[in-house]
């Protein structure tokens, strides 16, 4: 019974579960009403396998990574060998998490430039579609930048925001449409009733899934929407538990009523 159980935990943190989903992204311009994003977060020492991407290659626009892409004494070798397969894919942006931190910034910003992946370490990219664009803001891991860049680009832009940590960004006060997060694993070890295992009770209301930015039913102003991933490695032992690895394929719409707004003549 230990060996099937062990059998399962290890099967969950291998398994290719890619999750396709649409989100409505307020602000989101027209022309990028149906873009694909490819979002991969906490891969630490996985590696990742070409033969599972080769049919995102030419579905996705972006590819965005949601830091932990290394971890202390790890292999470079592998890091660059996840870059490259992912930048492959399409434009990659990625940003700091609190493993790359004390893996060694100095060698995986290399790696990252050398594999064509952006780093965005408090600091904005402009995605272009059409005559449209957005903002993609990259706050790095433990920063107190995020709201001085995203008060910078005010309402002028919809705004991305790719944030490691999903406490760091509920403690923006500035409004983003869209903020793509990592770091829990979803508590990797998850029990029925009894819920994640080692999972920090601070991060247990944001474990994993989609949640509202919007702080109040008065704040009409912060409406975004948060995806915290449940990752696509292991942090310590390489097991799952009711917790299955994942990656996202989100694609951006428009939403329904400014759809409709625009269509009225």
């Amino acid at each position: 019974m230990g060996v099937l159980l062990l059998f399962h935990m290890w099967r969950e943190a291998h398994i290719h579960q890619m999750i396709e989903e649409e989100v409505e992204v307020p602000h989101l311009p027209t022309s990028f009403d149906g873009a694909m994003i490819l979002y991969v977060s906490d891969t630490h020492k996985r590696k990742l396998k070409q033969n599972d991407l080769a049919n995102v290659k030419n579905k996705v626009d972006w590819v965005l990574i949601g830091g932990d892409v290394a971890e202390k004494g790890i292999s470079w070798s592998l890091v660059r060998h996840n870059m490259k397969i992912l930048s492959n894919i399409a434009p990659s942006f990625t940003v700091y998490g609190n493993h790359d931190k004390r893996a060694g910034t100095a060698q995986l910003a290399r790696i990252l430039r050398e594999s064509d992946v952006k780093l965005l370490q408090d600091n904005v990219e402009y995605l272009q579609r059409g005559n449209d664009r957005l903002s993609l803001i990259g706050i790095d891991y433990r920063s107190k930048q995020g709201d001085v860049l995203l008060q910078q680009i005010g309402n002028r832009l919809c705004k991305i925001a790719i944030v490691h940590d999903p406490l760091q960004a509920l403690r923006l006060e500035e409004n983003a449409d869209l903020i793509l997060s990592g770091h829990t694993h979803g508590g990797q070890l998850v029990l029925p009733f009894f819920g994640p295992v080692f999972l920090r009770k601070a991060y247990r209301p944001v474990s994993n899934g989609w949640y509202s930015l919007k702080r109040s039913p008065e704040d009409v102003h912060q409406e975004g929407k948060m995806l915290v991933s449940r990752g696509y490695g292991t942090n310590h032992l390489p097991l799952r538990l009711g917790c299955p690895a994942e990656m996202h394929i989100i694609t951006l719409r428009v939403p329904a009523e400014k759809a409709l707004t625009e269509k009225q003549p």
